[in-house]
Parts: structure tokens; C-alpha cells; sequence
């Protein structure tokens, strides 16, 4: 089954850089990065308001645990945002080809 794995990060940069690392490893078979995202949260008590960049993450199911752990490991932050979520239904040809990267 398809899943997306969405990270927040740092900058475009920091999710260029964790994007390709994934993509290289074939643990996705596509990143996307979405740059000048406005995020406000609390972190140590303290409210914060940041710009960061989304990276989503094409892949499937069996990957994800690996690429949470691969993140981790490269991402600036303590306790980066990083979600799985499942794919309900994508096209045929999509879906194959997405497999077909990935092995």
C-alpha cells in the first residue's frame, strides 16, 4: 500500500537535503518540498512562530518505519514532526511506477 510521509523542517535546504537522502536510498520513490510555511506551536513552554518547509515523502507502507528512522537521524531538530499517513487509492500507473523506483 502507498503511503505519504510528511516532515516539517528547518528551511528548504534542510528538506532538499533529507528529500534526497531518501530518494537516493529508494526508500521513496519522489520528495516534494513546500517552502515559507508559517507555523506557530509551543515548544518548552515557550510559544513559537517560525517559517519552515514541508517535505512529503512518496512511498509504501513497508518503508515507512525505516525512513522515520532515517530522518531522524540526519534532521536538525530534537523532536522533528514526522507522520505516515496511508493512501487510500491512487491511479494503476502511478502506484506502479512508484513501486517500480522503489525496488
Amino acid at each position: 500500500m502507498m503511503a505519504i510521509v510528511y516532515v516539517t523542517t528547518s528551511n528548504e535546504e534542510e528538506a532538499l537535503k533529507i528529500g534526497t537522502h531518501i530518494v537516493k536510498k529508494r526508500l521513496a520513490a519522489c520528495s516534494n518540498i513546500i517552502k515559507d510555511m508559517k507555523s506557530v506551536y509551543w515548544w518548552e513552554n515557550n510559544l513559537e512562530y517560525d517559517e519552515e518547509a514541508i517535505l512529503i515523502l512518496k512511498t509504501i507502507e513497508e518503508n515507512v518505519d525505516e525512513i522515520i528512522a532515517k530522518v531522524k537521524e540526519i534532521h536538525s531538530y530534537d523532536n522533528p514532526c514526522i507522520i505516515a499517513l496511508p493512501v487510500m487509492k491512487t491511479s494503476d500507473s502511478y502506484l506502479n511506477w512508484l513501486e517500480d523506483e522503489i525496488n
